[in-house]
């Protein structure tokens, strides 16, 4: 680990040097004590002056008086740092990476972990994916419940969204709420497909062959065999899928998937391909003996909540003309078609609010803690800290940095 005195030097060039880039040093370099509580106010004045600034609510002569007195409050924080103020290695990141250890960042929030209301034995591994979205989550269950009620065995489900906004967990999320309302002997008529020893859902890449469709109809069986354990030859392969899948569900309640898709390999076959998978499996009607197979397909269109590159705008348009194509306008309370198939808008940043709700679930409501929380996850790297200033201006953030503070509070339960 680095001497104090060369940890102080650095600092002390990096205040000099960007302010906003110092506050990002100082959440690495520094480990759990009391000095957090420090950053987290002087942080909040510098990012807050810079957001009023940039949205025309105070003179530039009125920023830098505020920036001076961050950087001098952090001087003096700097030159009175001591051994015990400073991260050990583990929670070092570019220490860490030198050293081979493994990258953690909770320890740094573990001052600010022990403050809240929180009843730690309450968090579980569902808390580790999506932050509650619930218009997204409403939804969804709006949806499954008409084709639940009209006995539609095979739900699909696209679910479009940047990467940053964690489409795949959204699904995982929905999955996992599902399971918890079942006790551990009713969860095993529940098929779902988890990470080696973990708790959490496996997120597979589709069984697609960019080669033709009759590799990718063959890649699919294969894939149902190989997982359901259906060794039966039964020709065609659509007749063989439905009794694989007749197979699988044999005393089940559901049957999932989710499969991944990014619409940068989005080709003309791919739309064939999935009409095909949802044709073959939409036949399947769910009775009281029967499953429901619930199909996810989250789809990675980078930057969709913002402006998505011309490339990839084709894997949206196709859905969304198979969307209006399979999906004719039906009036509250009327069939939804068997043959038609669902979307989850696109996926926003996370909006504060929902956010402050997440937290109240697990009894803490003091909104004020949260942002602290949300300020020094969204300083933990260069990277982070350019996403800072639109939750500072808009009050939003993306889930992929919602996910990093779960993860760090999930650690911390755990401990």
């Amino acid at each position: 680990m680095q001497s104090i005195e060369k940890v102080q030097q650095e600092l002390r060039a990096a205040l000099a040097a960007d302010l906003g880039e110092a506050l990002v040093l100082l959440r690495q370099r520094l480990g759990p004590s009391p000095r957090v509580n420090d950053i987290v106010l002087q942080s909040g004045r510098y990012h807050q002056a810079d957001s009023d600034f940039r949205k025309g609510l105070v003179l530039i002569g009125e920023r830098n008086t505020v920036f001076n007195q961050v950087c001098n409050a952090l001087l003096e924080m700097v030159n009175q740092l001591t051994e015990t103020d400073l991260a050990q290695p583990a929670s070092d990141p570019e220490l860490a990476r030198k050293m081979g250890f493994q990258v953690t960042s909770g320890q740094f929030l573990t001052p600010l972990f022990a403050k809240l209301r929180i009843d730690w034995r309450k968090v579980s591994h569902v808390h580790l994916v999506n932050c509650d979205r619930i218009h997204e989550n409403r939804l969804f269950r709006s949806t499954y419940r008409r084709r639940h009620n009209q006995h539609q065995g095979s739900q699909f489900f696209f679910i479009n969204a940047c990467p940053m906004q964690r489409p795949e967990s959204f699904a995982e999320r929905v999955i996992l709420e599902i399971l918890e309302k079942y006790d551990e002997e009713e969860q095993q008529a529940i098929l779902v497909r988890r990470k080696p020893q973990s708790e959490r859902l496996l997120i597979e890449e589709l069984p697609f062959d960019p080669m033709g469709l009759s590799e990718s109809k063959r890649l699919t069986a294969k894939y149902f065999q190989k997982r359901f354990g259906f060794q039966e030859h039964i020709e065609p392969v659509e007749d063989f899928l439905r009794a694989c899948a007749k197979h699988a569900g044999a005393g089940k309640r559901f049957v999932t998937f989710i499969f991944r898709i990014n619409a940068a390999d989005w080709e003309p076959l791919l739309t064939e391909y999935l009409i095909w998978l949802m044709d073959t499996l939409r036949p399947i009607e769910a009775t009281d003996d029967e499953p429901e197979f619930l199909f996810f397909f989250p789809v990675q269109v980078r930057n969709l909540h913002e402006a998505p590159p011309a490339s990839l705008r084709i894997a949206i348009e196709e859905i969304n003309k198979l969307h209006q194509a399979a999906n004719p306008v039906v009036a509250e309370g009327q069939a939804l078609p068997p043959v038609a198939y669902d979307m989850i808008m696109p996926l926003q940043p996370v909006l504060m609010e929902e956010v402050t709700t997440w937290f109240e679930e697990l009894d803490e409501a003091d909104a004020a803690k949260v942002a602290e929380l949300l300020l020094l996850t969204l300083q933990r790297d260069k990277a982070a800290l350019t996403r800072l200033q639109r939750y500072m201006d808009e009050g939003k953030i993306d889930m992929y940095d919602m996910e990093e503070l779960q993860k760090d509070m999930y650690e911390y339960a755990m401990k």
